[in-house]
């Protein structure tokens, strides 16, 4: 059975992925560019999958339901790349920020990107029905 709020959804998680997507390359990234600890290569990583997992929600969203096998195949990357992804950021990335950044550099990026909310709010605003 048609989920008739899936075009909707999947608008929405494409929102989500390009928001954090931003942040990151953005604002966070670029906090560490002359940090040895991380290396340029683990950084370029990082961005490429934001743009490979942009690139597999809008193959999604050309894609036609009716046509399931497709639609699982493109799915179960995402899937895999984005659990992958996310694992990245938690097991490496963000543990060596805390090792890099003091408390007072933790709460500055912070408070960078707070203010920067509404600059992505606008890039990327939320989905209407």
């Amino acid at each position: 059975m048609e989920n008739p709020r899936f075009d909707l959804m999947l608008i929405s998680l494409q929102r989500a992925v390009l928001g954090h997507a931003w942040f990151e390359d953005q604002i966070f990234l670029p906090a560490f560019e002359a940090e040895p600890l991380l290396e340029s290569r683990f950084v370029k990583e990082i961005s490429q999958e934001h743009k490979d997992l942009d690139h597999l929600l809008k193959l999604l969203r050309k894609t036609h339901l009716a046509k399931r096998m497709e639609m699982e195949f493109t799915s179960t990357q995402f899937k895999a790349l984005l659990t992958t992804h996310l694992l990245k950021e938690e097991d490496g990335l963000f543990p060596l920020t805390e090792r890099i950044l003091d408390e007072e550099g933790m709460n500055n990026l912070g408070a960078e990107m707070e203010r920067r909310k509404m600059d992505v709010i606008k890039i990327f605003p939320p989905v209407k029905e």
